[in-house]
């Protein structure tokens, strides 16, 4: 038997992992490191929800105009929305800032598995344990998936965005197991899932709108694929094998084996301690270092180069139409750290373009590829992030500074700690509600395997 292949199809391996397993079968500290994520997509959705952006506001008065009292929440808001409705919004807030944790061979996760995860724990008026069992299993299909989807491929080299049907997948997961699927349901939720997908990834050079929308499309298309599911609706049940199936679309392994429940690797994942993609964290702690270490000054600079991998220098523009732009440029996000010596929320670019020395500064930053990091993204693996950056720093005095960053914070061999996630969490939270009452939800989400009930959890999340 050739071992490279799943015998009953990795479609049917999910499912059946998914229906199988129980929070008994879970190891330790999956489930500790998994309650870290939910924290962090938690504080992520209540700081989107503080910028009072217009995006956020015309979104959930759209929501509210257009869905039915229901039994899901809508984070900060308060909103009872129908499942779906709910689902959108929040993984629209969990996205916006770009602060989402994820996967070196994917994309973002908790924006796209957390949400979807509670809307269906209250609809099913789930336990705690119901949930993080239906958590750690999204992230495992996730992890299972990207490295299925992209071993061989480079996402970012299909021009169409196709890593983020990563999401709408893994997002089928923790509601067809929070609402008790079975495994011919959950085979026919992804193959539903798996029917609609953005079209372009435009928005990294525009600034588009769309971005902020993505997450919120994917979740929802996942949670409503799982009801459809229920009601006996069902895509096609090989949607990830079949001959015209996902992973033959992508070149990759038409049947791969998967690891589920044999090695659990949510460990893998990256927290973001920056508001910006991924691809950016090196080029903005270089920054950082330089700053601190020599004490410059933007008004010494004369130009600063960033020297990283053609996938990564690729995220460049020097025209700041909206937060958008600024989560995926370089030059923006080393202008503000040699300006202010840290990294900002990208909903304050406004105020940093409106500002002549600022638009000086980023006209000075170079972005180029070198091949010693290309070579480095060829081999990528947990050890090996793809995503190493050098910023060099030219002074008007002739003094030059370097700084090179192969693995950002965040990453598994420069992990963050539980403590500085749980800070990340209260800085976010406390822009909408009180410093003891985001401590209150630190320490549920601690023991969250023993309340009885996810409103109890839902409850704390209202911005009054």
């Amino acid at each position: 038997m050739n071992t490279d292949q799943n015998p009953i199809g990795c479609t049917r391996a999910i499912a059946e992992y998914v229906a199988r397993t129980q929070f008994a079968d879970l190891p330790r500290a999956a489930v500790a490191t998994t309650k870290l994520h939910i924290l962090d997509a938690l504080g992520i959705m209540l700081g989107a929800y503080g910028t009072r952006h217009a995006l956020i506001r015309g979104l959930i008065e759209l929501t509210l105009e257009q869905s039915a009292r229901g039994q899901a929440t809508i984070i900060g808001a308060g909103e009872k929305v129908g499942c779906a409705d709910a689902t959108m919004v929040n993984s629209v807030l969990a996205n916006f800032l770009d602060f989402s944790d994820g996967h070196f061979m994917g994309g973002h996760i908790n924006d796209r598995l957390v949400p979807p995860a509670l809307a269906a724990a209250e609809r099913a008026n789930a336990s705690g344990r119901d949930l993080l069992t239906a958590v750690v299993l999204g992230y495992e299909v996730y992890i299972d998936l990207a490295n299925a989807f992209f071993k061989n491929v480079e996402p970012v080299s299909v021009k169409l965005p196709l890593f983020v049907m990563l999401g709408t997948l893994a997002g089928v997961v923790p509601p067809a197991k929070l609402l008790g699927l079975s495994e011919e349901q959950i085979t026919g939720a992804l193959g539903l899932a798996a029917s609609l997908q953005i079209g372009g990834a435009q928005y990294v050079k525009s600034g588009g709108h769309e971005k902020d929308l993505t997450a919120g499309h994917e979740s929802r298309r996942a949670l409503f694929s799982v009801l459809a599911a229920q009601k006996g609706i069902f895509g096609s049940q090989n949607i990830l094998e079949g001959e015209r199936g996902v992973l033959n679309a992508l070149g990759a392994a038409p049947n791969p084996a998967l690891l589920l429940g044999k090695e659990y690797r949510i460990g893998e994942c990256y927290f973001k301690p920056y508001p910006a993609c991924r691809y950016l964290h090196a080029s903005i702690e270089a920054a950082m270092n330089l700053v601190r270490e020599h004490g410059i000054a933007a008004a010494d600079i004369e130009r600063a180069i960033v020297t990283t991998n053609r996938s990564s220098a690729g995220r460049l523009t020097y025209e700041i139409k909206s937060h958008v732009n600024a989560i995926f440029s370089h030059a923006y996000q080393v202008a503000t750290v040699l300006m202010d010596g840290k990294p900002s929320l990208p909903v304050a670019w406004q105020e940093k373009v409106g500002n002549p020395a600022f638009q000086d500064l980023l006209s000075r930053i170079e972005v180029k590829a070198d091949l010693k990091y290309e070579k480095q993204f060829e081999h990528r693996s947990v050890h090996q992030p793809p995503w190493p950056a050098e910023v060099q720093v030219h002074l008007r005095d002739g003094r030059r500074f370097a700084s090179e960053v192969l693995s950002p914070k965040g990453d598994p061999d420069n992990p963050m700690s539980p403590t500085e996630v749980k800070e990340k969490f209260v800085r976010l939270a406390t822009t909408v509600i009180s410093e003891s009452k985001a401590r209150e939800i630190a320490q549920l989400i601690e023991r969250l395997e023993e309340i009885a009930h996810v409103g109890e959890l839902m409850q704390l999340l209202v911005v009054k």
